[in-house]
């Protein structure tokens, strides 16, 4: 009769070839799973204990089960019941329904306790131990009366740490480590922990993917620091093993401050300074720094190579008074902390203004003069300034004057190429009466 149902259908669908009829017996068959029914411990079901029963320990975070069928009486299907030490007190964690369903995963899915549960987890833990047993039910539900077999597994451990963990000092702020990857097949990546001290709480900094992601570069860090490293496994479960023991590294130096920092020669408009070499082998170079008098910002005077030991400052006034420090720099972009400063006040030309009879007697030190063509000199007015003449010579007398009156003046050196020194301090005097 089925065959003939079976046929009619294979007829009515069009179908010749044999997946036709395989199709057609699906349609024939079904394909939804019984469902389980309502369960109940009373009236206890008369059936036998299925054989066989046995589970696999060393699975991540879950232990699968296998029983024997049991090919007698109104079977409907299995309850799985869990307990978290031999003997103890059985959970029910599951149902199958079907006298063949026979297989069974335990992934924690369940409400029932769990070993190991920290962390907000649900699942049965890394390395947890748990006995089972199974029972069978009937159409009605009625589930058997206890199982005497009773069995035991033990999920996976977590994975072992790294080995051949490395550091690698002396990089400019930053560390780099390396280790071998584990030859666990299940651990799917790393987690690498940093610690300032060697004892104490090390800080999760980093999570890699991949076994054979063995290398990490921890960047950012300051100079010459140091750090404790960890590097624990993490498998396809998320469990997160021991952690390795902790290497040291420590982070390259910056170069030490300049020293003998000085100066060395003084003309007007010049300050010649010389400093002692860096000890390290790999300066790139030094900044010499400005800081005028009445300023708090720095100008930098001069960035100069490396093996330079000396540098002319020429952007300054005649008698300005100004501080001077020093910076090294490395290769790697590390700079030193600021030499000592020294308090410097520059050459002055010593005008001075000295009234007369008719006159006023400008003066200024001849040893400024050394070097340079001429002078000019200035008379101020309210609005600027105007030359009163131009000299060979440290002197000269203001004729063009009147009694009673109150004079200012300076004075501007001029080379022979026509560039002039920075002009002097603006001096007073009044002609008498």
């Amino acid at each position: 009769m089925r065959l003939a149902v079976l046929v009619s259908v294979v007829v009515g669908f069009g179908c010749s070839t044999l997946l036709d009829v395989e199709r057609a017996r699906e349609v024939f068959r079904g394909t939804e799973e019984p469902a389980v029914p309502i369960l109940v411990e009373s009236p206890a079901l008369k059936l036998s204990a299925p054989r066989g029963l046995r589970a696999a320990s060393g699975q991540l975070r879950a232990i699968p089960l296998k029983w024997d069928p049991l090919l007698t009486g109104d079977v409907s299907g299995y309850v799985i019941e869990r307990t978290q030490r031999k003997g103890g007190r059985f959970q029910r964690i599951g149902a199958v329904p079907g006298r063949f369903e026979t297989r069974y995963v335990d992934r924690g899915d369940d409400l029932a306790p769990k070993r190991d549960s920290k962390e907000g987890r649900t699942d049965l833990g890394d390395g947890a131990s748990y006995c089972y047993r199974v029972r069978a039910f009937d159409s009605a539900g009625r589930i058997a009366a206890a199982s005497d077999s009773e069995v035991c597994a033990t999920t996976a451990w977590p994975p072992t740490p790294p080995s051949g963990l490395q550091a690698y000092s002396h990089q400019p702020r930053e560390v780099a480590l390396s280790w071998r990857p584990v030859p666990d097949p299940t651990v799917v990546g790393y987690r690498v922990y940093r610690n300032p001290a060697r004892q104490g709480d090390y800080l999760l900094i980093a999570r890699l993917d991949g076994r054979f992601s063995t290398t990490y570069v921890d960047r950012g860090l300051g100079a010459l620091r140091v750090f404790y490293y960890r590097v624990a496994s993490v498998n396809a479960a998320g469990g997160v093993g021991k952690q390795a023991a902790e290497v040291r590294a420590v982070t390259k130096p910056e170069p030490l401050p300049p020293i003998g920092l000085r100066v060395e020669e003084q003309r007007l408009g010049s300050n010649r300074l010389a400093w002692e070499p860096n000890v390290e082998k790999d300066i790139a170079g030094y900044r010499l720094l400005r800081i005028r008098e009445e300023s708090s910002s720095e100008e930098i005077v001069a960035v100069l190579e490396p093996g330079t030991t000396s540098a002319e400052d020429r952007e300054i006034g005649a008698g300005e008074r100004l501080s001077y420090r020093l910076v090294a720099f490395d290769r790697d972009g590390l700079e030193s902390e600021p030499s000592d400063p020294i308090e410097v006040e520059s050459v002055d030309y010593g005008l001075r203004a000295l009234p007369q009879e008719h006159a006023i007697l400008l003066r200024w030190k001849p040893e400024v003069q050394e070097g340079f063509a001429a002078a000019r000199v200035l008379r101020e007015r309210t609005f600027g300034s105007d030359e009163i003449a131009r000299v060979p010579t440290e002197g000269f007398v203001d004729r063009e004057v009147e009694p009673g009156r109150r004079y200012r003046y300076l004075v501007v050196l001029v080379r022979e190429d026509g560039s002039e020194a920075p002009p002097s301090a603006v001096v007073e005097a009044t002609v008498p009466k």
